[in-house]
């Protein structure tokens, strides 16, 4: 097992060597309902509307998985950091049942007829609806699995292992890509046949690090309800609600945007869709360095080494800018050139320009907000993160796509994404600014407690 120790040795190439696996992670996370829709969309508009309804379904499970997830790896580090190995290992004892209640919360839609209503109060036509139940019932079905896949990372990742997590989220995909023609096409299944490609692919992954953690760790979760379980599933809660909500603000801010956009036509979605999906290929790197730096200045708080903490914060916003600034003169730049990677329409290939131009100017705040995420994660302060994705989505991004589309049309709603991105990127600044004053003031006053004061320095 590649463990990573948080708490000594150089502070970049230990975030480093952290993050990394945790980046290629969550590509393949998001690689799964990708490849998906790659091959439904060759069976035609009614199956590939099935599949689009059922998106906010993934998004929902996934949002719960997070936050019980990186809730416990936030506690656990923590009370490594502490030396508390009792309590790490109990908080990580209650996880898989909690996980696989939260993931019980589908499972009436396993019953076609659930799953027919719930299509109709979507507004689909019978036929989409008849499309979508049997692979939403496959997806239901592996949302179990996909939960013991995260309970599994997290207890790798409070290890400091994100290499055997990374290892099982590709061999799930690698299936899922082979098995989707053949299960969809050859067998003939149709758009359940995505669905059963997922949930195998899910199955190997969660086999493949039930495995892992018996071989590496000496355990496997287990369903078992550990002493206390109210008092852990309320820390894990506690903790993990806040993330929970703040994944859930994004979906629900694009679709506010999406009914903004309608108003100038498919093709002025279809734009912000090509700019947002380039957009977020280059962010996943910083993405996943937030996630590392949660779990390094959590393990880091626990031992009260402020000064480590201090420089994990520089070595993450000095990352974010190698990335970031390369990123702004590429979409400047050459915006036409990478739009038509898409092979879209003329029209398109105008608007996606404007858009891949507006958020030129966007990614150079957006840094600032993954890192507040992964400073209010590591300080168990999540009600930041929350807060911050609220105030960028919620407060500022659509009131101004709204204001800006009135006097500048479609191209008015991309450069909101900019402006909303500068307003929280500059909030985002100040609060990370007052959780690091925060931490120190609380570190000095332990340490002079306790008669030392190491632990603050640098």
């Amino acid at each position: 097992m590649q463990q990573v120790d948080l708490g000594s040795g150089k502070v970049s190439t230990v975030i480093f060597r952290f993050a990394v696996p945790l980046m290629v992670s969550l590509f393949f996370q998001n690689l799964y309902a990708y490849t998906d829709t790659v091959f439904v969309s060759w069976l035609g508009a009614e199956a590939l509307a099935a599949v689009s309804l059922a998106v906010p379904l993934t998004y929902l499970a996934l949002s719960l998985a997070k936050g019980a997830s990186f809730g416990s790896v936030v506690l656990i580090t923590y009370a490594r950091g502490q030396g508390d190995e009792a309590g790490g290992r109990a908080i990580a004892t209650a996880l898989l049942p909690l996980m696989t209640l939260l993931m019980a919360v589908f499972a009436p839609l396993l019953h076609p007829d659930a799953c027919r209503a719930f299509y109709v109060f979507l507004g689909a036509t019978e036929a989409v609806a008849a499309a979508g139940i049997a692979f939403t019932a496959w997806l239901v079905a592996g949302f179990p699995l996909m939960g013991y896949v995260f309970t599994a990372e997290a207890l790798f990742m409070a290890r400091g292992d994100t290499t055997t997590p990374m290892k099982g989220q590709i061999l799930g995909n690698v299936l899922n890509f082979c098995l989707d023609p053949l299960f969809m096409f050859v067998f003939g299944w149709g758009v359940a046949g995505a669905a059963i490609a997922t949930f195998t692919g899910q199955l190997a992954a969660a086999a493949y690090l039930r495995h892992r953690l018996a071989a590496q760790q000496g355990e496997r979760p287990s369903l078992t309800l550990p002493a206390g379980v109210a008092r852990l599933w309320r820390q894990i809660v506690g903790q993990g609600v806040f993330i929970t909500v703040a994944y859930l603000v994004s979906p629900v801010g694009l679709m506010l945007l999406n009914m903004v956009l309608a108003r100038f036509g498919p093709l002025a979605i279809g734009a912000w869709n090509l700019m947002s999906r380039t957009e977020m290929m280059v962010m996943l790197p910083i993405m996943g360095l937030s996630n590392a730096l949660a779990a390094f200045v959590s393990f880091n708080l626990g031992r009260g080494d402020y000064g480590r903490i201090r420089e994990g914060l520089v070595f993450y916003g000095r990352f974010s800018l190698a990335i970031v600034v390369p990123t702004m003169v590429v979409f400047a730049v050459f915006p036409r050139e990478l739009t038509a990677i898409f092979r879209p329409a003329p029209a398109l290939v105008e608007l996606g320009s404007a858009a891949l131009a507006a958020s030129a100017a966007a990614v150079l705040f957006i840094p600032a907000l993954f890192a507040l995420n992964g400073l209010a994660q590591g300080f168990r302060r999540p009600a930041f993160m929350l807060a911050i994705g609220l105030v960028y989505i919620i407060a500022a991004r659509v009131p101004l796509a709204y204001l800006f589309a009135a006097h500048w049309g479609e191209r008015g709603v991309f450069w909101s994404h900019p402006a909303a991105a500068f307003l929280a990127g500059a909030l985002a600044l100040a609060l990370s600014s007052r959780l690091l004053a925060d931490c120190r003031r609380s570190l000095a006053a332990a340490a002079a407690e306790n008669g030392k004061g190491g632990a603050i320095d640098g």
